[in-house]
């Protein structure tokens, strides 16, 4: 696949930047919701409510341009959903035991794992996109664990690692699929496929119940529409036009969007290890962003 357009580029990544806002929020919704719901009735209930919020998206789309969703379209967006499904299972499934602060940094793994995944397959990626991504890990592991907690290697650990590499093949099979499938196709497909499966493991493994989904019915709200829906939406149209190594770096802010709704919604506040790795997050992004203006000053030279 060719680079997208520069301009086109940046804007993409300011739109993944707002799907890391939406998510970081989201996060508290999600540990709220884990005191009533077991991880598969969780997921299944949110993207329920997630479909509902896109159907009437996709059938204006289908009714404008007069492309009904075909076969090989759904096919895609089921392989999208089981990628889908099994990123959100083990990451909701350990999250709980981890902690927040050591979830958020071994989910956020998945940063590094999209571009050598990447190279693996062939794909480019600019020299300031990994030297962000260098500046990303310790900025992700000062932001998310404290101080005082040891990085060891409990089996909910391992559970959060292995989640991140399917986030990260769940990125790259976005990046592959919206080139020839729409955004609302390929998102509303996902996550029909991500529901079935959600909804039949809940009910063969959990033991769904009303009264439990109505206690997390705003946690599921939250998570379902702004999460599921308008989340995963902007992250398929910016993944369009944007790299896999630079998408996956303004969703890692994630994390920064973490630390402020835990201050906002929680109370919470940072010690000089917070602001330290805001700054070089902050400065992880100013450098990934650099080699996409450099080459946008490069050919505007040439003009």
């Amino acid at each position: 696949m060719n680079n997208p357009p520069v301009k086109n580029e940046l804007r993409c990544a300011a739109l993944l930047l707002m799907t890391a806002g939406i998510w970081g929020f989201a996060m508290a919704f999600q540990r709220e919701g884990s005191r009533y719901l077991q991880p598969f009735t969780f997921n299944a209930a949110r993207y329920t409510v997630g479909i509902f919020a896109l159907l009437p998206l996709l059938l204006r789309e289908i009714k404008t341009t007069g492309k009904p969703l075909n076969r090989k379209e759904a096919a895609k967006g089921a392989v999208q959903g089981i990628a889908l499904f099994l990123a959100s299972f083990l990451q909701q499934s350990a999250v709980g035991e981890a902690g927040a602060g050591k979830a958020g940094f071994l989910t956020a793994l998945y940063v590094v794992m999209v571009p050598v995944l990447g190279a693996l397959i062939g794909k480019r990626t600019q020299i300031t996109t990994w030297l962000a991504l260098l500046l990303a890990l310790p900025a992700l592991y000062l932001l998310c664990v404290p101080a005082d907690e040891r990085l060891s290697l409990a089996p909910s650990d391992s559970i959060l690692l292995l989640s991140s590499l399917v986030w990260a093949v769940q990125i790259l099979c976005m990046d592959h699929f919206v080139q020839t499938v729409t955004p609302l196709k390929l998102c509303t497909m996902q996550f029909v496929s991500a529901v079935m499966l959600n909804w039949i493991f809940a009910f063969i493994f959990e033991h769904p119940a009303w009264e439990d989904l109505r206690r997390a019915m705003i946690p599921i709200l939250y998570t379902g529409v702004m999460s599921t829906g308008v989340g995963y939406l902007f992250q398929a149209i910016g993944q369009k036009g944007c790299r896999p190594a630079l998408a996956a770096l303004m969703m890692s802010l994630e994390s920064v969007f973490c630390v402020i709704a835990g201050a906002i919604m929680l109370g919470e506040r940072m010690d000089s290890r917070g602001y330290i790795g805001c700054f070089l997050m902050l400065l992880a992004v100013l450098t990934a962003q650099a080699g996409g203006l450099l080459q946008l000053k490069r050919r505007t030279e040439r003009v």
